[in-house]
């Protein structure tokens, strides 16, 4: 119990030093810069472990990726697109350093509507179990405060592999530690719906 204990608290500790390394970066480098400095190693990281079936995240690094993502909502964006399809390091990097340009915008709202409307779009599965598996991880190390963002994301991936009901658990699980995660609030209202990734209508003809 204490090793548990003692285990949660560093992991807070943790967070906060992240958190306030990161913003004070944000404010003296830069929002893109920072980006660069904190995200992008882990960023080259995710994809790597994407690529093979084996190893995964420190703690350090876990409990570093829960507090981008849930700070800077492009980074988890980028993580989930990743997962998704092999994408160029130039075009995660726009995501994440860039997240308010038009071209960065063009593409999230063209992957999430490829996601919902076109049947000619199948994600890579394997890459999606991969990263729901590290994204899992992610959510069991973070503080409390930081678990709801991982989460979120790995509903989204299950639903993305039309697992609805796993995926609506999840999803509720982050809205109770969250209320106002809409990420979790898509997946649930999708998944309460019946609406199914569009990939899967291939299946059902």
């Amino acid at each position: 119990m204490n090793d548990m204990v003692d285990t949660r608290t560093a992991g807070t500790g943790l967070a906060k030093r992240v958190r306030d390394g990161f913003l004070q970066d944000r404010r003296e480098l830069g929002p893109a810069e920072a980006a660069d400095k904190w995200f992008a190693p882990l960023m080259d990281r995710w994809n790597g472990l994407l690529s093979r079936d084996e190893g995964g995240f420190s703690h350090e690094e876990r409990v570093t990726l829960a507090v981008l993502m849930t700070e800077c909502l492009s980074m988890r964006d980028a993580l989930i697109l990743a997962s998704l399809r092999e994408m160029s390091g130039g075009e995660l990097h726009m995501l994440y350093a860039q997240p308010h340009s038009m071209e960065s915008a063009a593409v999230v709202m063209r992957e999430l509507s490829r996601a919902f409307k076109d049947a000619a779009y199948q994600p890579d599965t394997r890459r999606g179990e991969r990263a729901t598996a590290l994204l899992e991880s992610v959510t069991a190390d973070a503080p409390d405060g930081y678990k709801a963002q991982p989460m979120a994301s790995c509903a989204y991936l299950l639903w993305m592999a039309d697992r609805s009901t796993a995926a609506a658990v999840r999803a509720l699980k982050a809205l109770a530690l969250d209320d106002d995660c809409s990420l979790a609030s898509l997946v649930l209202a999708a998944s309460e719906h019946g609406i199914r990734p569009a990939w899967t209508e291939r299946r059902r003809h």
